[in-house]
């Protein structure tokens, strides 16, 4: 009877030991880019509850706006009546528009000097080599005065226009996308709103149109002139401008579909089976639960709509 125990509890653990242990699988998780812009799933099962929407073009009617701020203010020099003081926001530009004004100066004197010293020349009272020397200064300093103006008007700003402009005006720049750009002109009126005054509307009018498209936003800068006769507008200040109404052909997605991350606005787009990019946009205004999208998406883009918070939390670290 010992001996049958013993022998089958030897039965036992052997047969123990042989008993494959089960196998525990682990739960299959998202590829996350290192920029976090590209979400891919292990299988379509568990991309199916980010369902989506076509991002599409619609009718809209909508008052225009454009954000902006005061960029420069102009006074009348008390030195010189004649001269515009031009108190920007950024001091860097009143670096080059003062070197502007320098060159200018400094360009008619090499003129004048270049003139004189072709007369002397012509007398027999100076040499060819005194020619060339005027000469190259006049070629130096306006060689010079095109980097500041170059400057000036990346900014916004033509330097012509502001040694006319009239004293007690503000300049405000603003940026519209490049597919308003048809419904802008210079000489346009419009309405501006400041943060300081926001019970006050103020006209202005388009003074400048820039001449090219900035390549990484595709915005067009605009430089506005308001009548400050008060002094009360002042460099810096943010504004709201106003360019009537308008109507036209404008990309909306569901506001369901937006997420905002430091200031910045968002979308995640189907670009495949198993795939989820995040885009950045520039939003227009809302109408009924459809927001405008200015740039960042093209026509039939899949937008998701749904559980798009696990797509902020997995695209962001959050």
């Amino acid at each position: 009877m010992k001996f049958h125990s013993i022998l089958l509890l030897v039965l036992l653990v052997t047969a123990c030991k042989d008993k494959p242990k089960p196998v525990v699988k682990s739960t299959p998780r998202p590829t996350i880019s290192t920029d976090g812009g590209r979400i891919t799933f292990p299988d379509s099962v568990m991309i199916r509850p980010f369902t989506t929407q076509s991002a599409r073009s619609a009718s809209i009617r909508t008052d225009f706006v454009a954000p902006g701020h005061v960029a420069a203010m102009v006074l009348r020099s008390s030195e010189n009546p004649a001269e515009r003081l031009v108190l920007f926001d950024e001091p860097s530009l009143s670096d080059n528009y003062t070197a502007i004004l320098q060159h200018r100066n400094n360009i008619q004197t090499e003129r004048g000097n270049l003139d004189r010293v072709k007369d002397l020349q012509a007398h027999g009272a100076a040499s060819g080599k005194e020619v060339i020397e005027a000469q190259t200064q006049l070629a130096n300093e306006e060689a010079a005065i095109i980097s500041d103006e170059a400057t000036l008007k990346l900014a916004g700003f033509d330097p012509e226009a502001l040694r006319k402009a009239r004293p007690n005006t503000i300049l405000v720049v603003c940026e519209i996308p490049e597919n308003q750009f048809s419904s802008i002109r210079k000489g346009l009126i419009c309405n501006l709103n400041f943060t300081a005054f926001p019970n006050e509307r103020f006209a202005g009018r388009i003074d400048n149109v820039n001449d090219y498209v900035d390549n990484t936003t595709r915005q067009i800068k605009l430089r506005i002139s308001v009548a400050n006769p008060d002094g009360r507008l002042k460099a810096g200040m943010f504004a709201t401008a106003e360019f009537g109404v308008m109507e036209g052909q404008f990309m909306t997605v569901s506001r369901d579909a937006i997420v905002t991350v430091q200031g910045r606005d968002y979308v995640f787009v189907q670009t495949g089976p198993q795939a989820i990019e995040r885009r950045a946009v520039q939003l227009g205004q809302q109408r009924a639960d459809r927001v405008m999208v200015q740039n960042g998406l093209k026509e039939n883009d899949q937008v998701v709509t749904a559980n798009v918070l696990q797509l902020k939390g997995l695209s962001f670290g959050y």
